[in-house]
Formats: structure tokens, C-alpha cells, sequence
């Protein structure tokens, strides 16, 4: 073999070995890339989601609940966008009866991913929850207030509205029994004032958040709703005195979004009314409430009580109920209800324990020799929450006459007080009346007296 043809077997050889470390090379990188591929799959959140969801699903099928909640919430960690695994995560939630930790991932699960499909199912589970309250006879205002909720995020929500109307006529039926109390919690011994918080505050809150809603929806069905809710679904009720001003205040908001309507007006002419009266009376009740029981005197004279007085001894329109003997106290009105038309009154002594003190304007047609009486009463406060035996003080302004020279009689006006203590039972203890105060002030003597009574 010559060196030529030896010289070239060699560089032959050298060729192969090179091609084939080539090959071996590429074949070595292909797999290598296949292997980082797949490495690089498996670790894609996508991937991660989706493994974790199947393990939630299985454990789903074998009910079990508590690890398919940690499967799907191993999801939601890995991919806080994923609708699908709040969905799931719910599911599992509600399977173990678990629905406020449903609610609380639906909605979580809108606020990160803005999926409505959350938001819808998260207002399904506040509105199933609604109805299960309803149906086992357990609407309050707290059942209110979570449709409520749902309302403020889909003002146009229909199951809702719906709800919604249901609920009002299911108030006072289910929770609020005592239609007289339901504004009202009235204090009695061995109760705490802090704990004697009365549902008006939370109704009035309630209210006003519906009136916004239908502030941002104009819906026909939310202002139907509107309109019932601003008054209690009774046709009389009890209100704290307390809170005149705030009721006024939303009936004012509520006609200024919904538009004036008759019975709500109604409403609210009798809460004004009955500002207006304590305010005649606020002065007189400061007196009595520091025993200066003769300031009465100056009162039962005085234009403001005989112009109130003869609205009453007249008969004239005014949402103030008209009677006979008209209480005036500062604890608490009772509102009713006929027709669709509100009146009112005040709670007098026997039905307010707790008052601190009732005056009762007379408005009976009592004249003598045709002039009329003026004539008041007044009710302390029970000394150390017993009511009874109790003290009722009563001045009257009336035309009196005495008798000069011989037989002559003259007309004089005088002040009379009555002072009365009386038992539970209506028995008077004791009794003494007296002519008191005035120029003209005398010991009177009863068969001088010649009055009529009118009515």
C-alpha cells in the first residue's frame, strides 16, 4: 500500500469519527431539549391550575370535602386570575355547609379577576341565604340588609327586588312582634340604657341605603319598595322621641328622590307637629322638673297652651290625635295609621313607666257663666321606679264669684289647685283643693260656684 493511499484512509477515518460525534452531538441535544421541554411543561401555572383542580375534583366524587378545599385552594395560590378555581374553591365551601367561606371566595375570587359569572354566584349564595331565613320564619333587618348588599352591587337585580318586597311584610310578622315597640325599647329595672338599643337606627340606615340604590338605577320596582319601607308595615307603632329629627330627615331624602307621596307626608306632618308641641312645653317641663309646680299657673294662662288647647276644644285638623285629655310626654310618640293617613300621640303615664313626667292639656268645654276654664294637670316621675302611690297636681283658671254686701255676687277669676294621690287601682288617697294665687285669691266655697258643662 503506497503512503498516499495510506494518508488518505487515515483522513477518511478521522471524517466518520467526526460525523459521528456530530451526530451523537445532535442526537444528545435533542433529547436534552426534549427533557428541558417537558421539564418547563410541567411546571407551567397553567399546568399547576389545572393538576390541582383534578386533585379537587377527585376528592370532590369521594366527598371529600375538606381536601378538595385544599386542592382548590392551592389553585387559586398558584393563579390568583383563575375564575374557575374560586368556582370550585365555593363548591367545595357550600358542600361542606360551609357558606360564608363561600361568599367570601366568590367574592374575593370577582374583586382579583373581575369574572361576572363570580360576582353573580356570589350574590346567589347572599340571596339563597335570604330565603332560607325567610322560610324558617327569621326575616329581620339584618335579612334586609343583605339583599340590601346585593342591590348595591346590581341595583337591577330582580330576584332581589323581589326579595326584597317579601321581606317587608315578613318583618313585623317574624321578628318585630310588639308592632308598638318596634322603634321602641323601653327601659325597665335591672336592664342597662346601653343595652336598650331600639331598631330604628338600623331601620333608617336600611332605608337610605335603598334610596341610593334607586338613586343609581331609577328602577320602577326599587322606588315601589322605596315607598313601602318608610313607614313599618303596621298600622300603629312606637318611636323613641329621640329620633323625630332623623326620621324627618329621611322621609325629606326619600321625597326628594322617589317624589312626594300622600301617606309619607302624612308621616312627617305628624313628627314635625309633635316638635312643635314639646317645644310649647319644653320650658314648663323644666320648671316641673325641679319641683316649681306654681309655674303652671303662669303656663295654663298663656297664649300658646289656649291657642293649642282650642285647636283640640274645636275640633280642628291636626295630626295630633284629638281627645279630651291630651297627654304631653317627652320619652315616646305612637304613630297610626287609617286609610293611609298618619296621626299621633304621646304615651301618658300608665303606658310609660319610666316618663319623666306627663302634663295632660284639657281640652273639655267646661264654662262658667259662659267663660271657659283653662285647666292642666301634671304626673311626676315615679320616686324610685314605683309608680304607685303617685301624686297628680291639676290648676285650673276659672270664673268664680264671692258675694259682697248681702247677697251681691261678683265675678272674680281665680287660680284652683287640686292636688290628688292616687292608688294602681284609681282610689284617691287623699285629696286637696284649694283657690291659690292672685289678687283675687279667696277661700272658695263650692255652692257659690254656678258653672255648666258643656260637653
Amino acid at each position: 500500500m503506497s503512503r498516499s493511499s495510506s494518508k488518505s484512509r487515515r483522513r477518511r477515518n478521522r471524517n466518520i469519527r467526526k460525523h459521528i460525534r456530530n451526530f451523537g452531538f445532535f442526537v444528545l441535544s435533542t433529547l436534552v431539549a426534549c427533557v428541558t421541554g417537558y421539564l418547563t411543561y410541567i411546571h407551567l401555572p397553567i399546568v399547576k391550575v389545572n393538576k390541582a383542580l383534578a386533585a379537587g375534583d377527585m376528592h370532590i366524587e369521594n366527598a371529600d370535602y375538606e381536601e378538595a378545599v385544599k386542592a382548590y385552594s392551592k389553585a387559586v395560590a398558584i393563579d390568583p386570575g383563575a375564575a374557575s378555581a374560586y368556582s370550585d374553591l365555593a363548591r367545595a365551601y357550600l358542600a361542606m355547609d360551609d357558606t360564608e367561606s363561600a361568599r367570601e371566595t366568590l367574592h374575593t375570587g370577582w374583586e382579583k379577576t373581575g369574572n361576572e359569572t363570580l360576582l353573580s354566584n356570589y350574590h346567589a349564595v347572599i340571596l339563597n341565604g335570604a330565603v332560607a331565613e325567610m322560610n324558617s320564619g327569621k326575616t329581620d333587618l339584618d335579612t334586609v340588609a343583605t339583599i340590601i348588599d346585593v342591590l348595591e352591587e346590581d341595583g337591577s337585580n330582580q330576584d332581589a327586588i323581589q326579595l326584597l318586597d317579601a321581606s317587608y311584610s315578613r318583618l313585623s310578622e317574624e321578628s318585630y312582634k310588639d308592632a308598638d315597640a318596634f322603634f321602641r325599647c323601653e327601659l325597665s329595672e335591672g336592664k342597662a340604657e346601653e343595652a336598650c338599643e331600639s331598631s330604628f337606627d338600623k331601620y333608617k340606615d336600611l332605608v337610605s341605603r335603598m334610596v341610593d340604590v334607586y338613586g343609581a338605577s331609577h328602577s320602577e320596582e326599587m322606588k315601589t319598595a322605596v315607598e313601602k319601607f318608610l313607614a313599618p308595615n303596621e298600622t300603629s307603632f312606637t318611636m323613641n322621641v329621640s329620633d323625630i329629627s332623623a326620621y324627618i330627615e329621611l322621609l325629606e331624602k326619600a321625597e326628594s328622590a322617589v317624589g312626594a307621596d300622600e301617606s309619607a307626608e302624612s308621616l312627617k306632618a305628624c313628627l314635625v307637629n309633635s316638635l312643635e308641641v314639646l317645644d310649647i312645653f319644653s320650658g314648663i317641663f323644666d320648671q316641673l322638673d325641679v319641683g316649681n309646680v306654681d309655674e303652671l299657673r303662669d303656663f295654663v294662662v298663656s297664649d300658646n297652651y289656649i291657642k293649642l288647647r282650642d285647636t283640640f276644644l274645636n275640633k280642628e285638623e291636626t295630626p295630633q290625635e284629638n281627645t279630651v285629655y291630651v297627654p304631653i310626654s317627652r320619652e315616646a310618640i305612637v304613630l297610626n295609621c287609617k286609610d293611609g293617613k298618619w296621626s299621633y300621640r304621646f304615651l301618658d303615664f300608665e303606658e310609660n313607666p319610666t316618663t319623666a313626667g306627663v302634663i295632660t292639656l284639657w281640652a273639655n268645654f267646661f264654662e262658667d257663666d259662659g267663660v271657659q276654664r283653662n285647666s292642666i294637670s301634671y304626673e311626676p316621675a315615679s320616686i324610685e321606679g314605683n309608680r304607685y302611690p303617685h301624686t297628680k297636681y291639676s290648676v285650673t283658671y276659672l270664673y268664680s264669684y264671692i258675694t259682697k254686701g248681702g247677697s251681691t255676687k261678683v265675678a272674680q277669676r281665680n287660680y284652683r289647685l287640686e292636688t290628688e294621690i292616687e292608688r294602681e287601682d284609681g282610689s284617691v288617697i287623699d285629696r286637696v283643693i284649694g283657690d291659690w294665687g292672685g289678687p283675687n285669691e279667696w277661700e272658695m266655697d263650692i255652692d257659690t260656684i254656678e258653672s255648666r258643662i258643656k260637653a
